[in-house]
C-alpha cells in the first residue's frame, strides 16, 4: 500500500519536472521571437537605414534580407528642367529728336509821312549750297527792321525802304505802290539778302540773293482807304544772278497798308478787306429799274380796275 503511493508520487514529480523543462524551453525562445518582430517593424518603417547586424538562422531556411546603403542613392539633377522664365535684358531705345519747324514770322509796323505798313512776311527761296547743289531756305523779315528811305513827293508812284542786319552787310526790302484812277495797287517788291553764316550754315560763302516780285494788282484798294487782309498771300519771286534763274516766293499775312496818305494823317483809314465782295453798279441799277416798273404796272392796274367799278355803278341807276 505504501509502495503504490510512493510510485504515484514519483510519477507526479517526474511529470512536473518534465513540464517545467518544456515550459522553460518555450520561454527561452520568446525573446528571439520578440527581437525578430521588432527588427521587421524597424525594416518596414525605415527601409533606407543601413543594417550592420545579421539575423540568426534557425533550422528553417529564411530568405536573406538585402541591405540598402543610403550612400548609394545619389540624386541626379542634370535632367531637371527649370520652369523659371529666362532673364532678358531690355533693349536700349535711342530716341532721335525731330527737327523743330521753322518759326512763323512776327508782325512789324512801319510808318512814313505817306505810307503806313503793317505785315508779317516770310521768304522761301533757292540758293547754292557749299557742295554746289541748289537747296531751299526759309527766312523771316524781321519785325524790328527800320525805315531807311521813302518816296512821298510823287502822286503816281511811292515806295518804302526797310533795312536790317549788321552794318557790313545790310539786308533790304522795297515796296512800290502806284495810283491810277483813284485806286492804289502794289506794283513791285524787291529784296536784297546776303546769306550770313549764322542764318544759312550750308550756304556758299559770300552769296547774295536778289528777289523780285512784279505785282499783278495785289493790294488793290480805293483812294482814301487802307488795304486789309489777315490770311496768307503767296506771291512768286524770281531772281537773275550769274545767269541762273532762281525761283521762290514771299508769303505775307496780317497785312494792312495805306499809301498816298496825307502828312497829318494818324492811323489807318477805313479798311478795305481783301475778301470783301465788290458788286458792280449795274446790278443795283437794274434791280431799281425792275422795282420801279413793277410798281408802275401795279398802279396802272389799280387805276383801271377802279375806273371800271365806277362806270358800272353809274349804269345801275
Amino acid at each position: 500500500m505504501f509502495a503504490s503511493k510512493l510510485l504515484t508520487c514519483s510519477a507526479l514529480l517526474i511529470i512536473l519536472l518534465l513540464s517545467n523543462a518544456v515550459f522553460s524551453q518555450k520561454s527561452i525562445s520568446w525573446p528571439n521571437v520578440d527581437i525578430k518582430v521588432s527588427n521587421a517593424f524597424l525594416e518596414q518603417a525605415n527601409p533606407l537605414a543601413s543594417r550592420s547586424s545579421t539575423t540568426p538562422t534557425s533550422s528553417t531556411t529564411e530568405k536573406s534580407i538585402t541591405t540598402i546603403s543610403s550612400s548609394t542613392i545619389t540624386p541626379t539633377t542634370s535632367n531637371i528642367t527649370s520652369t523659371e522664365p529666362p532673364t532678358t535684358t531690355a533693349p536700349v531705345i535711342s530716341t532721335t529728336i525731330a527737327p523743330q519747324p521753322y518759326p512763323p514770322p512776327s508782325v512789324g509796323t512801319w510808318n512814313t509821312s505817306c505810307i503806313m505798313l503793317q505785315m508779317a512776311a516770310q521768304l522761301n527761296f533757292s540758293y547754292e549750297a557749299k557742295g554746289g547743289n541748289i537747296t531751299n531756305g526759309l527766312y523771316n523779315i524781321p519785325s524790328n527792321a527800320s525805315v531807311e528811305d521813302s518816296e512821298c513827293k510823287s502822286q503816281t508812284t511811292q515806295f518804302i525802304h526797310l533795312i536790317w542786319g549788321p552794318e557790313t552787310s545790310k539786308q533790304s526790302l522795297l515796296m512800290y505802290f502806284d495810283k491810277s484812277n483813284d485806286t492804289t495797287v502794289l506794283s513791285s517788291i524787291q529784296i536784297h539778302l546776303t546769306l550770313l553764316p549764322e542764318d544759312f550754315t550750308d550756304a556758299k560763302e559770300n552769296q547774295t540773293v536778289q528777289l523780285l516780285h512784279k505785282s499783278d494788282g495785289e493790294f488793290k484798294t480805293p483812294e482814301k482807304m487802307s488795304y486789309h487782309c489777315t490770311r496768307d498771300q503767296k506771291m512768286n519771286m524770281t531772281e537773275t544772278l550769274d545767269a541762273k534763274q532762281l525761283i521762290g516766293w514771299i508769303t505775307v499775312s496780317r497785312v494792312q497798308v495805306e499809301a498816298f496818305r496825307m502828312a497829318n494823317d494818324t492811323g489807318f483809314s477805313v479798311g478795305h478787306d481783301c475778301d470783301s465782295s465788290e458788286t458792280s453798279d449795274v446790278v443795283p441799277i437794274a434791280v431799281g429799274i425792275a422795282l420801279a416798273a413793277l410798281i408802275l404796272v401795279v398802279l396802272i392796274s389799280y387805276l383801271c380796275a377802279r375806273r371800271r367799278s365806277t362806270s358800272r355803278g353809274y349804269m345801275s341807276f
